[in-house]
């Protein structure tokens, strides 16, 4: 039996490490922390979190090119350092972390292949391509835009090691039975792969979203703010705020029922036998419909234009999870299936 930590539970641990540090990411932006460390790779000048008003000002006044948004009388409290603190150390973790697991494939060629390899190597160029896409968002203040690729490049680096975790798995030891995908027609793998990327831009607009002023360009409180748009179905797209924000929940109906004829679709071709094609597609589906609850509660529940944190964070790991299993369900059919097997 091959020790766990020569096998393909390496980079699925890896990807729950960045799961973390997309949580903690979110964690950082409900806390009002996104610029408490002003520089990169320290804080403050320091290596810790523990770091005083005063100790604060005296760093900005050394370095008053560094003033962020908030202007250099601003004090971060020490949870909120905390917090930007603990997602580096995470990054700092899951490099050294990528760093052996990489070493690792790379001694298991014989046995896992040369191409099992070359995939890890591109996952660990993502990992810092992720990293100097941090630098970048503290380097520009969090700038909305910054935030939103910053949270594409993560939701990559994850897909990656799970594409790592599963082309391992079936070289090492085969896929277990019940995640294979013995046949499916090309369009519906097409249809998942295209599902895929469009849960990833909604993701990306809910991200400039939620670190812009854009959050109550609908409005707030319930039927005024959601499900309506300025107490209006089809409200006046007058401006950039309304225009993103009544996109956005467009788009979360449009592919709530996109999810629905896939999952309709996939009960007909494999006549509602068992499969994990059809498992996966439910699972995203419940989920994604308990995320659009989740959204609403989140503009229903506003009070004076002051939002709940926590709904926030729920919202972005509950829409992650959705992406997550729809790039699980294609990864596997990719891994699974040999081209022959494809149907048109």
């Amino acid at each position: 039996m091959t020790p766990w930590y020569r096998s393909h539970l390496i980079p699925f641990g890896l990807a729950l490490i960045a799961f973390l540090i997309i949580t903690t990411g979110g964690w950082i932006r409900i806390s009002g922390a996104g610029e408490s460390c002003p520089d990169w790779p320290t804080c403050f000048g320091t290596w810790g979190f523990d770091i005083t008003p005063e100790e604060q000002g005296e760093w900005w006044e050394e370095n008053p090119d560094e003033v962020d948004s908030r202007g250099g009388t601003h004090r971060y409290t020490t949870y909120q350092i905390f917090t930007e603190w603990a997602h580096r150390g995470l990054v700092g973790i899951i490099g050294i972390l990528v760093a052996y697991s990489h070493y690792t494939a790379w001694s298991l060629r014989d046995k896992i292949g040369n191409k099992v390899y070359r995939i890890h190597f591109v996952s660990s160029v993502f990992l810092i391509m992720q990293a100097v896409l941090g630098y970048v968002t503290v380097d520009l203040d969090n700038a909305p835009w910054t935030v939103s690729l910053h949270l594409f490049m993560a939701l990559i680096f994850t897909v990656s090691l799970l594409t790592v975790g599963f082309a391992w798995w079936e070289k090492q030891e085969g896929l277990p039975d019940k995640l294979r995908v013995d046949k499916i027609s090309e369009r519906l793998a097409k249809y998942i792969w295209y599902m895929c990327i469009i849960v990833l831009v909604q993701l990306m607009i809910g991200a400039y979203l939620s670190t812009s002023y854009h959050r109550a360009a609908c409005d707030i409180g319930f039927y005024k703010g959601w499900p309506l748009c300025q107490s209006s179905i089809l409200p006046t797209l007058e401006q950039f705020g309304i225009m993103l924000n009544y996109g956005h929940r467009v788009s979360a109906v449009i592919v709530g029922g996109l999810l629905l004829y896939l999952e309709r679709k996939a009960n007909k071709e494999f006549n509602n036998s068992k499969s994990i094609v059809r498992t996966m597609l439910k699972t995203a589906g419940i989920i994604y419909f308990v995320n659009i609850i989740l959204g609403g509660l989140y503009v229903v529940t506003a009070v004076d234009g002051s939002f709940l944190g926590w709904l926030s964070l729920m919202h972005l790991l509950v829409g992650v999870c959705v992406f997550l299993t729809l790039a699980t369900t294609h990864l596997l059919i990719n891994i699974s299936i040999k081209e022959k097997n494809v149907t048109n």
